[in-house]
């Protein structure tokens, strides 16, 4: 889990003042590698986000580089993967990593200004933005299986488009167990009312806590109410960690699976030489709810079960609570349709009793009922218009055509339908003013063109 500014460029990188060669020294020059692990050691004890044991860590570290533990180690990737191992030994933090930097396939220069952009477009494409699998697993229980999380504005039509696929779920798992964080948890939008806040980060450098909440430019208006259910397990890490303790803090999902890898911090990297790079975390995560954080800890299951066995549990569990909110569901949808039958056979009496002003009082009453019950589109307006095309009821089609367009201004196909309603009447006049509004709309719908052209040449 990256820092929110790191987020939002893509990567950030604190030169701290070094001076590159331009090309790799040997670590076989012990020189050389005592300078490299001295500057981990100086960037560990001057970054690191707990300042209270930041000393501490780093003089453990130097008292183990004194002691001659790299000494053997000439090859670039085994002394890094050595290095990080005791870092983490040292501190406990599994966010530290000492690494090698290395060019990607396409040929940029590791030590380029492009070489982390290149690499993480690459890394999403390869991943699919994090989106694995998506799946309805039987009726009305709705998965998702997300494995990173990239920047939202890299992930935004992708995780609408997942989201909008589960809408119609009475229950829905998401799966974070092979998730190893990313760049931020937006998914949390989906599940909690806006604003809703977040876990905040605390970083050392500024000394300043960030607050982080539930975006509101998610597409859709989030499912708050939607049976939810997370599966986790020993390689659920950083960001999904946050997903999934922020939901759990809030009792807004039931966690299923093992306890998580325990790492709420997040990163900075800093550039050590032209061979290597350092990922420190800089700031730590602090709920809102529990004034705390996973770290060290994980986020400990509601429902404990292996992380091989928490998809066959969570389907058990989902099944049931889905079954409880359809039935919820489904009265409520009864409970309107029956309001809006109310309206419908006021409004027909009242067009035909001529008192046409509260007629359309009782059609407002009920396309508000629909619209509340989430039943208004496009199609569930023709539909309705369609069983009064026969012409009995003029004034009932023709409010109802023109409530397409009062829901749906900037659709061709509303403007077109009350076009071909006046056509149909014979008024040429009003005809052509809502198939030109239909055309303009979409200039390349040829069967409104040809139709304003019919209309056009009629005498």
């Amino acid at each position: 889990m990256t820092r929110k500014w790191i987020a939002a460029a893509g990567l950030a990188f604190c030169f701290h003042g070094l001076v590159f060669s331009q090309e790799a020294k040997s670590l076989a020059d012990r020189s050389y590698k005592g300078e490299v692990l001295q500057k981990v050691a100086g960037l560990l004890e001057s970054k690191y986000v707990l300042s209270d044991k930041a000393k501490g860590f780093a003089d453990e570290f130097r008292e183990r580089c004194a002691s001659g533990t790299y000494e053997a180690s000439t090859e670039a990737k085994e002394f890094a993967g050595r290095v990080t191992g005791d870092l983490i030994a040292i501190t406990h933090d599994k966010h530290l990593n000492f690494r090698v930097i290395e060019p990607s396939a396409v040929g940029e220069a590791p030590v380029s200004p492009l070489h982390h952009p290149v690499r993480y477009y690459l890394l999403r494409n390869k991943e699919n933005t994090g989106f694995h699998k998506l799946e309805w697993i039987e009726p009305n229980i709705g998965y998702l299986d997300i494995r990173r999380f990239n920047h939202f504005g890299e992930a935004k039509d992708m995780i609408l488009a997942a989201m909008t696929f589960l809408s119609g779920a009475h229950a829905i798992i998401i799966d974070v167990r092979e998730n190893g964080g990313g760049s931020e948890d937006y998914l949390s939008s989906y599940f909690l009312p806006h604003p809703t806040q977040l876990s905040s980060s605390y970083s050392r450098e500024d000394d300043s806590l960030t607050e982080s909440w539930t975006r509101k430019d998610i597409g859709m208006d989030p499912r708050t109410d939607i049976p939810l259910f997370i599966l986790t397990g020993p390689r659920t890490f950083s960001a999904a960690e946050s997903f999934a303790y922020d939901l759990q803090s809030r009792k807004r999902a039931t966690i299923v699976g093992e306890p998580t890898k325990g790492g709420a911090h997040s990163v900075d990297v800093f550039r050590v030489d032209d061979q290597f790079e350092f990922y420190i975390s800089t700031a730590r995560a602090i709920s809102p709810v529990t004034g705390g954080n996973w770290e060290g800890t994980g986020v400990l299951p509601d429902v404990t079960v292996s992380a091989a066995a928490a998809l066959d549990q969570a389907v058990a569990l989902a099944r049931g609570a889905g079954e409880a909110y359809g039935r919820a569901k489904e009265a409520r949808l009864k409970k309107a349709v029956v309001e809006m039958q109310s309206h419908l056979d006021r409004a027909e009496k009242l067009y035909r009793e001529s008192r046409s002003k509260d007629a359309k009082a009782s059609l407002d009453a009920l396309f508000r009922i629909a619209a509340e019950a989430g039943l208004v589109s496009e199609f569930f307006i023709d539909v309705f218009a369609y069983n009064y095309r026969s012409g009995e009821n003029d004034q009932i089609l023709l409010a109802i055509l023109n409530k397409n367009i009062e829901f749906f201004p900037h659709s061709t196909t509303a403007f077109g339908r009350l076009g071909w309603y006046y056509a149909s009447k014979g008024d040429k006049e009003l005809a052509l003013r809502y198939l030109k509004k239909a055309l303009a709309l979409n200039p390349e719908d040829r069967n409104i063109s040809n139709m304003i052209k019919e209309l056009q040449n009629r005498k």
